[in-house]
């Protein structure tokens, strides 16, 4: 099959039977709000994906201290946040500028929002924006059993993780209280030191096996299936600040994207953007749909708070998946998008609703460059009226 017909089956399949309409809370940490958020007739923008370079200075060429300029050892995720910052004045540029001006420590790959992508921080280059600190090199485990499905059951009993009620060799991380730099004991999880101060009446040394240190994060631990037969884990560690055992390999080891809510953009059309622009990194890095992951997975926090909490993350892994296909067949192919629908903008925006329910006729023309075969695709979705 030729890549426009691939193509033209996946636009197909990522047509909309109905558009999204959903009232949305933004949280935020100056203030929430509310939003009624307009979705696309596509699950594939068709809009044109534009990066505006805005690279940070190193910190041996300014007084920040939020890009040392180490490189990566490889790049294992992509990891997507929010900035919980409802501020109207809160867009990509402003958070780009911020992180420029040293990010009061902290530092992210991208600021995406409706306004813009701003790249800040090179690709190959930590950046700390993950929560999971910098001390624990990537690396798989052989955790000593085999299997063949790709998403097992992971668990923790008695200390050690079990996969599919198989125990496996790898223990469970161990929470200890450890003396700082500042005198006071603090949380460790399998000794390395965190921020967390220990509980009034803790002890050095003493293990720490509350019910919080045994939770694991709501996106689980990463599994992988070696080609030898066995499950590989990745390195866990106890966040004592948000109470979940999480995964290492945010600041070390992943692109890092924050996403904007700022009071009067368009969020939909950020995650749109912010979904074609995970698209290209998933490719640039031979990565796969299953290595886009949220903040949460790095620390428990709950992060992208909005998206999270509005249950659109699914929809979000689903706007990736096609971006990602489609971009994967688009060499010397171009995709134009058709429609005389005033509901509409010219990427499959819905930009305002009906009165009552309104189907919405539109086409798609794909087309190869070389040959200068085409095929014309027409589709519809239905608008829900106000």
């Amino acid at each position: 099959m030729k890549n426009i017909e691939k193509i033209a089956n996946l636009l197909k399949e990522a047509n909309e039977k109905k558009v999204i309409v959903q009232d949305v809370e933004v949280f935020g940490y100056q203030f929430n709000y509310n939003v009624k958020v307009l979705g696309s007739v596509s699950k594939y923008w068709f809009g044109k994906h534009e990066v505006i370079e805005y690279i940070a200075p190193l910190n041996s060429e300014s007084n920040n201290d939020n890009r040392p300029g180490t490189k990566k050892t490889s790049t294992q995720y992509v990891v997507v946040h929010d900035t919980a910052s409802a501020a109207e004045t809160a867009n990509s540029l402003a958070h780009a500028k911020y992180v420029s001006n040293g990010g009061g420590g902290t530092s992210w790959h991208y600021s995406s929002g409706s306004d813009g992508i701003y790249h800040q921080i090179p690709d190959d280059e930590v950046a700390y924006h993950a929560g999971d600190a910098l001390v624990v090199p990537f690396s798989l485990t052989n955790t000593g059993i085999k299997g063949k499905i790709t998403n097992p059951k992971v668990e923790i009993k008695n200390g050690y993780y079990y996969i599919n009620d198989e125990k496996s060799l790898i223990k469970s991380p161990k929470i200890t209280f450890m003396l700082g730099e500042d005198k006071n004991l603090h949380y460790a999880s399998d000794g390395f030191i965190q921020s967390r101060k220990a509980p009034e009446g803790a002890k050095e040394g003493e293990e720490f096996l509350g019910d919080n240190s045994r939770r694991i994060n709501e996106q689980g631990i990463r599994i992988d299936l070696g080609e030898d037969g066995y499950y590989y884990m990745g390195p866990t560690y106890y966040n004592a600040g948000f109470g979940y055992i999480s995964n290492r390999g945010g600041n070390l080891n992943s692109i890092g994207i924050e996403t904007m809510v700022n009071k009067g953009s368009d969020l939909y059309l950020t995650w749109q953007k912010t979904a074609k622009l995970v698209a290209h990194l998933l490719k640039d890095n031979n990565l796969n749909l299953d290595r886009v992951k949220q903040h949460h997975f790095f620390s428990g926090k709950d992060c992208p708070e909005t998206m999270r909490h509005a249950k659109l993350w699914d929809n979000f892994i689903e706007l990736v998946k096609f971006e990602y296909e489609i971009l994967l067949l688009s060499d010397g192919v171009e995709i134009e998008f058709i429609s005389n629908s005033n509901l509409i903008d010219k990427t499959g925006r819905v930009i305002t609703l009906p009165s009552s329910d309104t189907v919405i006729d539109y086409s798609v023309v794909i087309k190869d460059i070389n040959t200068k075969e085409e095929i014309k695709v027409d589709l519809k979705t239905v608008v829900e009226g106000e």
